[in-house]
């Protein structure tokens, strides 16, 4: 078995951008614990490869990656959760679907696993 790809679909809950954009600019900023985050992230077998965003209010679209071995009904939970991209803050309503990467017939991006 080999890992497996989902496009997410962000909407922001209402009223939520603007303290959701504060609190990933300051994570990504030097010394914000970004890199900390990526890293414990790809450990537990998870990896964005793309963050999308269309505009402040959203929506925004991205690529994740996951290790074999882990179901979608894990990775939503994941990505809902206090690791995902909500930062503690209920911020997005997170829409995955599997990517079928045989119809595709590659990969969206190298694999990370």
């Amino acid at each position: 078995m080999a890992s497996k790809f989902f496009h997410v679909h962000h909407e922001f809950r209402a009223g939520k951008a603007h303290s959701w954009w504060e609190k990933a600019q300051a994570a990504m900023a030097p010394g914000g614990g970004w890199d900390a985050a990526v890293a414990m992230n790809l450990e537990a077998g998870f990896y964005n490869h793309s963050f999308c965003p269309v505009g402040p209010e959203g929506p925004a679209f991205c690529i994740w990656e996951v290790r074999d071995g882990i179901s979608a009904e894990e990775f939503q939970e994941f990505i809902d959760g206090p690791n995902g991209v909500n930062f503690g803050l209920n911020a997005w309503m997170n829409i995955c679907r599997e990517i079928d990467v045989e119809m595709a017939g590659q990969t969206p991006y190298p694999r990370k696993f």
